[in-house]
């Protein structure tokens, strides 16, 4: 993991504003609702419903999008916030012969690098939920 994946996947998990070259976090206040990441003005993560520090059960709700990107910068930046997030490496995107595959308990799923999608933490417990069109 890169320095600044570090420094910007720990700025969002504790909901603080940080900007490190391309890639900004958002906090609540300023993004009207959870706080986001973007990499070149993309949104590639945020928390759907509320931050997992906020949730009292730490079930954790974490949506993602590669914004037609499946860049090693997109993928390196998601896989440090999903490693903080879940606080294990069970959840991690790779690239394989072209395409994007998350990893989620060595179940590989191929993502569509123009979709959103919602990796779940409910009781221990991680899961996707089917992705869901890009909007905005």
């Amino acid at each position: 993991m890169r320095k600044v994946s570090i420094e910007i996947a720990k700025a969002f998990i504790k909901g603080k504003r940080k900007t490190i070259g391309k890639t900004h976090t958002f906090t609540s206040m300023q993004s009207g609702g959870n706080g986001y990441v973007s990499l070149h003005g993309n949104k590639i993560a945020w928390w759907e419903n509320n931050h997992p520090y906020k949730n009292k059960h730490g079930n954790i709700h974490l949506s993602f999008c590669l914004c037609g990107w499946g860049t090693p910068t997109t993928r390196e930046r998601l896989n440090t916030i999903f490693s903080y997030a879940f606080k294990s490496d069970s959840v991690y995107l790779k690239q394989i012969k072209g395409n994007q595959i998350l990893f989620i308990n060595d179940k590989q799923i191929d993502v569509n690098k123009h979709l959103n999608y919602v990796i779940r933490s409910v009781n221990g417990n991680v899961f996707l939920d089917d992705p869901v069109k890009k909007t905005g």
